[in-house]
């Protein structure tokens, strides 16, 4: 059947932000059918500053905190296993996921049509 999936996850980062992040390091979420095959259904980007001050500073880096939403409708069969999934794509720093205080991280799968 179609299925609509949502998720709200917070974070915060566990320390300062001490070095930019590369130009191909896009951590982000993803929810994944694991199971009969791994198919990336769904996924949302963190919030990233990208800064460019000409000639003085280049900066791109993780907020210190933030919440990453993910929507979307996907179709679904009998027996598939789905997951949501941290990728963080080469970001060495360290986060509390589901953030301090408030919901933390929420997600739901409602079926649509069969």
């Amino acid at each position: 059947g179609v299925y609509i999936i949502e998720a709200t996850i917070n974070y915060a980062t566990t320390a300062a932000v001490a070095a930019s992040l590369g130009a191909g390091i896009n951590p982000a979420f993803v929810v994944r059918r694991t199971s009969p095959v791994a198919t990336d259904l769904i996924s949302g980007l963190f919030p990233v500053l990208n800064v460019d001050v000409a000639l003085v500073l280049t900066l791109r880096a993780v907020l210190g905190n933030g919440t990453v939403t993910l929507a979307g409708e996907v179709t679904l069969d009998a027996g598939d296993v789905v997951g949501l999934f941290y990728e963080d794509d080469g970001l060495t720093l360290s986060l509390d996921l589901g953030g301090t205080g408030g919901p933390g991280i929420v997600w739901s799968i409602n079926r649509l049509t069969y």
